[in-house]
């Protein structure tokens, strides 16, 4: 398992790579354990550098994430919130660019199905490719899969078995990916002038601006902004036609870029050449911004400990709500003593009553979560805030929130 160091921009080569963010040794926040496990775990440096030639913001090391996939927790489907958003995504996509019942359809990191499972039911050529075993968990029969992880064999795969597609969406992939130019040649491979590209991410100045540093760990490589991006795509003959700006994306606020090939007829919108403006107005490629960020974050970190120590001494019962991906970030940044926090919520059985990377919590069960008789519970999934507040049984017990960002409080 051998983790190297990066020695040059994922995107564009350049050495010019400065650090500005380091929150210590971090296992991979994805990798939920079992008892038997624990003592194995190993931890890498979780450092952020800059790169000052394109912008790009990316781990120092490469880790070997391989392993990751081939025993996923990750099951998008078990977020109801999730569902509903790609439900949206699909919509507007067969509204706004007339997508019809014949056309082929491609999800890039499917998961199980989350996306997909939204087109209507007289699409036929529907197709996802997912390296992980969450694919197993696709229920739909009418999802064709290649289980495979999306390079240039792939798609030359791929393209023996289906037509190009209309559509390819690709959501919460784009920084686990180590290899960005392999990626986009092989997208360029599959696509024609027709095939319209949905892509999501977070994105990286709201991150900065709002603090949001539990958006780091291993498994997301890099951190994107669009100006490094347009840099990218240019190189392989694809632009950026339009985007959004999303309050809910599976870590947290994104962007939602529209890509096409370069030769086809979509215009691209001023809205786009004005974002670039403001990136290069905000900073994308100075390092004054994400010193900021550094400074942000350790004042972030001090003032969530306190609010848990707090109530830990005055003899509350803490536990944490929702064991996310991000959740491991901020818990192990947090660095609090041993048990402190009693237990983890989850409603995702993949990862009940297995324990957090690092911090070695219980993962039970929602109802079993509400028998403990817990006062305070750190809502890890704090992005999906609105949901919790009004729906957890948790609060409608008296059980009260620690909402950990972007601005600490209880609620």
């Amino acid at each position: 398992m051998g983790n190297k160091n990066l020695k040059y921009c994922r995107i564009c080569y350049s050495k010019k790579l400065v650090r500005y963010l380091n929150l210590g040794k971090h296992p991979f926040s994805n990798s939920f354990l079992k008892y038997n496990e624990i003592k194995k775990e190993k931890k890498f440096p979780l450092v952020v550098v800059l790169c000052k030639n394109c912008g790009l913001s990316q781990l120092s090391i490469i880790p070997n994430t391989k392993f990751i996939f081939s025993r996923y927790d990750y099951l998008s489907s078990s977020s109801k919130a999730l569902s509903n958003h790609y439900r949206k995504l699909v919509n507007k996509l067969l509204e706004k660019y007339k997508i019809l019942p014949k056309d082929t359809v491609l999800d890039i990191g499917c998961n199980d199905g989350v996306l997909l499972q939204h087109y209507p039911k007289n699409f036929t050529n529907i197709i996802g490719i997912e390296p992980s075993d969450a694919s197993k968990h696709i229920k739909q029969k009418r999802i064709k899969l290649l289980n495979k992880f999306f390079n240039y064999k792939t798609s030359k795969e791929y393209l023996k078995k289906f037509r190009k597609p209309k559509v390819v969406t690709i959501t919460n992939v784009l920084a686990q990916i180590s290899d960005l130019n392999q990626f986009t040649k092989s997208l360029q491979n599959l696509i024609s002038k027709e095939t319209l590209i949905a892509l999501e991410f977070p994105y990286l100045p709201y991150m900065i601006e709002k603090g949001l540093f539990d958006l780091i760990y291993h498994e997301h490589l890099s951190y994107f902004s669009l100006t490094p991006l347009k840099f990218l795509f240019k190189k392989f003959g694809i632009k950026i036609i339009n985007f959004e700006k999303i309050n809910f994306g599976a870590s947290g606020p994104a962007l939602r870029l529209f890509l096409s090939k370069e030769n086809s007829k979509h215009r691209i919108s001023k809205k786009v050449i004005k974002q670039i403006k403001y990136e290069k107005k905000w900073g994308i490629n100075k390092i004054k911004k994400y010193k900021l960020f550094d400074k942000n974050t350790n004042a972030k970190i001090s003032k969530i400990k306190k609010i848990v120590y707090k109530k830990y001494l005055q003899g509350f019962k803490i536990g944490c709500f929702t064991a996310s991906a991000k959740g491991n970030t901020l818990l192990n940044s947090l660095n609090l003593k041993k048990n402190v926090i009693e237990f983890a919520s989850e409603n995702n059985i993949k990862k009940i009553d297995k324990y957090t990377p690092g911090t070695h919590i219980k993962i039970v069960s929602d109802e079993n979560f509400l028998k403990k008789k817990i006062d305070y519970a750190i809502l890890l999934s704090w992005n999906y805030k609105k949901f919790f507040l009004s729906k957890s049984l948790f609060k409608k017990k008296g059980g009260k929130f620690i909402i950990p960002l972007p601005k600490p409080y209880i609620k």
